[in-house]
């Protein structure tokens, strides 16, 4: 019961930052669980309708990006590098098509945080990505697990390395 209590204050910390926070690529993580030990849930932002689902922190990493793309924030400083034309045209075809894509759907609202839900996350974490510079992400987390301290990252690689190496109650 005390463990329950402390972790839903840790999580009640997380949205209150997001609360605070204004940014677009303020992200609420919500790790759900485990599956195949890799960390799964979703992701929120103030910003947009849906929530995002991850399965797998390379998974997550990549959806931080691409939900970077659909608010704008922070842009990146290069191009998508694709192994061939047809990739590139997919990628580019998948992209634009995507619901969450349409600026129509760009409205800020605290409201879209279903914040009940993120207090029965197994952990929750405040993500903050920086800035997108190298084709590779830089930003930090807190959490209860960083005990509320922002830990940074400096790229991609490095923030799977830290999710995968995290023990999720």
């Amino acid at each position: 019961m005390g463990g329950t209590l402390v972790q839903d204050e840790e999580a009640i910390k997380r949205i209150e930052e997001l609360i605070v926070s204004d940014r677009a690529s303020t992200m609420l993580v919500c790790i759900q669980g485990t599956r195949e030990g890799e960390p799964c849930g979703e992701i929120y932002n103030c910003y947009l309708r849906e929530p995002v689902l991850f399965n797998g922190a390379g998974d997550m990493v990549l959806k931080l990006d691409e939900m970077c793309n659909w608010v704008g924030a922070p842009q990146s400083t290069t191009d998508y590098r694709f192994l061939n034309r047809e990739m590139e045209r997919q990628y580019r075809e998948d992209s634009a098509h995507h619901p969450q894509v349409s600026r129509d759907n760009l409205v800020y609202s605290i409201d879209r945080i279903p914040f009940q839900h993120a207090l029965k996350a197994r952990e929750v974490l405040i993500a903050i990505v920086k800035y997108r510079q190298n084709s590779t992400l830089q930003g930090s987390i807190r959490g209860r697990l960083t005990k509320s301290m922002d830990v940074n990252f400096r790229s991609a690689l490095e923030l799977m390395r830290m999710m995968q190496m995290m023990e999720i109650a």
